[in-house]
């Protein structure tokens, strides 16, 4: 059953198309919807769109090189798309969604260790990265660490409350733990 959550989150992380960061001033007004947003419908809209502004870049190079490292990605071009999200973060160290997508390429890799850093990188640029958060909740659950993987989804719930997917990963956890007591 992880293995499908991992499927969505990279799908999630992935397949977004549009390419702004987490300093836009659109951001505020999208999370607070997301806080009392209670139609499903409603919030996958929202986070599609906030989605779209983190990644969101002015610079066509730039573009160029984290379309180019999504695109390795895409393909199972690890090492590669880690090449190119690097060459992002040297020229824009403040742009969390290239921060992420390493974080991601490392996670597939079972880089666990890279990924945190790389999640925690992207936290810090960008507290509210339900992506980055829901990474950070499944590297928890690989290491065996039901405990802090629902704390994360916990934070995740602070950002948007209505979430059925969080809530059904954060009981899958509680189950397991429970069942295994």
């Amino acid at each position: 059953m992880y293995k499908i959550f991992i499927y969505i989150f990279l799908f999630t992380v992935i397949s977004v198309k549009s390419f702004a960061d987490q300093s836009d001033k659109r951001l505020n007004y999208l999370f607070n919807k997301l806080i009392i947003t209670e139609n499903q419908q409603e919030i996958i809209k929202v986070t599609n769109q906030i989605w779209n502004i983190w990644h969101e870049i002015d610079d066509p190079k730039i573009t160029r090189d984290f379309e180019t490292g999504v695109q390795m990605m895409n393909l199972g071009y690890l090492p590669r798309a880690i090449d190119y999200f690097n060459k992002v973060i040297v020229s824009r160290p403040n742009f969390a969604e290239a921060w992420n997508k390493r974080a991601t390429a490392h996670f597939i890799m079972g880089n666990f260790d890279l990924s945190m850093q790389d999640i925690s990188q992207t936290l810090q640029l960008e507290p509210r990265h339900f992506g980055a958060l829901d990474g950070m909740g499944l590297i928890f659950i690989h290491l065996n660490q039901p405990e802090k993987a629902i704390e994360i989804y916990d934070k995740m719930l602070e950002i948007f409350p209505y979430s059925i997917d969080t809530k059904m990963k954060k009981e899958k956890i509680l189950s397991s733990t429970t069942k295994s007591t």
